[in-house]
């Protein structure tokens, strides 16, 4: 599968808010910096809890559906790639949140898998994101 194939595959998943669906493309351990915090999960389980949480936090925040631009790719070898992902998430009556990540991926059994993730270029929905609710933490590690 195409990395291409793959995100469209992960958009689909992020879209639905669907845990296993986005877990079934992660690895473990999983490693994400966030805000300049670098968090690392080392089982399945407390990966699954923080993603559920953060997608169920996303609900809660009208979030509608999310589209992506590939911005681009680097090859690493046959098996591994760095990707730059542009977002876009539309929300009911609310402005879209629009941020930037940077995924590392490798293959597993000839899948791909993102084994870490950058966020950044997240400015812009940051006043988006205030309060009623909070954002779940992740574990740090």
């Amino acid at each position: 599968m195409s990395l291409e194939a793959f995100f469209e595959q992960y958009r689909q998943s992020y879209s639905q808010l669907d845990a296993d669906a986005v877990m079934s493309r992660f690895t473990v351990p999983f490693t994400a910096i966030h805000q300049g915090d670098l968090a690392c999960w080392t089982d399945a389980f407390s990966l699954r809890a923080t993603t559920s949480a953060l997608l169920e936090w996303y609900r809660a925040q009208g979030f509608a559906e999310a589209s992506l631009q590939l911005e681009s790719v680097l090859p690493l070898g046959e098996d591994a790639a760095c990707a730059a992902v542009a977002w876009t998430v539309a929300r009911r009556g609310q402005p879209p949140w629009r941020y930037r990540t940077g995924y590392h991926l490798k293959k597993v059994n000839g899948e791909w898998k993102i084994y870490g993730l950058v966020q950044y270029d997240t400015a812009p929905e940051q006043q988006a994101m205030a309060p009623p609710s909070q954002p779940p933490q992740a574990v740090t590690g």
